[in-house]
């Protein structure tokens, strides 16, 4: 209980039995208060924003979301010209069109961003199907987008991220851990972005970006609402979820999350187990689903 007493002229403000003079109290607020404002005015002077990739669907538009709910200043890109259009109605979101499958047009992107606080590499593209039904078009667009993008995106947006002591949140998916047949081409892209994000982690952090990879399982998007996952469907977190552990990721920046139980469990066995089990194992489940609407 906190309360008010007098003695003699001076006044005090008691809790726990702990006794502060009224004036000292006052003044440890004001100087608060000087701290707080000057970290506004700091803030005013140096405008930065993080940059989400992708943010126009899915787990992309869900942490567009949060993120801007808790005030964070964002540049929020996509292809999508109806959903950039929704996204820029938020508070503090700049939407901007980037087309991930142009490296022109990601450096006419990148020219006039000046710094940056954050990058979130959260753009990407999956085929789940047997390999011998897709073509070379289709693998080099997907790795086009998932990999060859964001390496464009990391160098150019370096000095931005330097200037703004940014940090690089790379989402990844928990297939660059384990090999995963049917999705071969996806996983493989997976795991190249994991082993960059982890390798460049300790490369930068004496330049003072911080880099986190972010690694899921399966997310209930329109990336995974697809004939062949019916069968998964279960398996597949909420993306309401799945943002919230990114937020927290980007917050503290650990050098590899893997959110969810199972996904840990996974993750676990790639170490213990051979990978050519896990790959049979995954296979089985996978072949199983794809089946299902054959």
């Amino acid at each position: 209980m906190i309360n008010s007493m007098t003695q003699g002229k001076r006044f005090y403000i008691a809790n726990e039995g702990v006794k502060f003079p009224c004036f000292i109290t006052l003044a440890i607020c004001a100087m608060l208060t000087i701290h707080s404002s000057s970290r506004k005015i700091q803030n005013m002077s140096h405008p930065s924003k993080i940059l989400i990739t992708g943010a126009t669907s899915g787990l992309g538009w869900e942490m567009t979301q949060q993120f801007a709910a808790r005030g964070d200043a964002l540049i929020a890109s996509g292809r999508n010209q109806a959903k950039l259009g929704a996204l820029g109605d938020f508070e503090g979101v700049e939407a901007r069109h980037l087309d991930m499958s142009s490296s022109a047009a990601i450096s006419e992107f990148c020219s006039p961003i000046s710094a940056l606080s954050g990058l979130i590499l959260n753009a990407g593209v999956t085929y789940f199907d047997r390999f011998e039904t897709g073509n070379f078009e289709t693998d080099a667009a997907l790795v086009q987008t998932n990999v060859t993008a964001n390496l464009q995106l990391i160098r150019e947006l370096l000095p931005a991220l330097k200037a703004g002591n940014g940090r690089i949140l790379i989402i990844a998916s928990v297939g660059g851990l384990i090999p995963l047949p049917y999705q071969a081409v996806y996983s493989g892209s997976k795991a190249f972005m994991i082993n960059l994000g982890l390798a460049l982690r300790e490369e930068l952090k004496a330049e003072g970006i911080r880099i986190s990879v972010f690694a899921p399982g399966g997310i209930k998007t329109e990336m995974t609402n697809i004939a062949g996952m019916k069968g998964l469907e279960k398996e597949l977190a909420p993306v309401s979820e799945v943002a919230a552990a990114a937020l927290r990721a980007y917050d503290k920046m650990p050098p590899l999350t893997i959110p969810g139980a199972q996904n840990k469990l996974a993750a676990l066995m790639s170490k213990l187990l051979p990978r050519s089990f896990l790959a049979n194992q995954a296979g089985r489940i996978y072949k199983k689903s794809i089946d299902q609407v054959k």
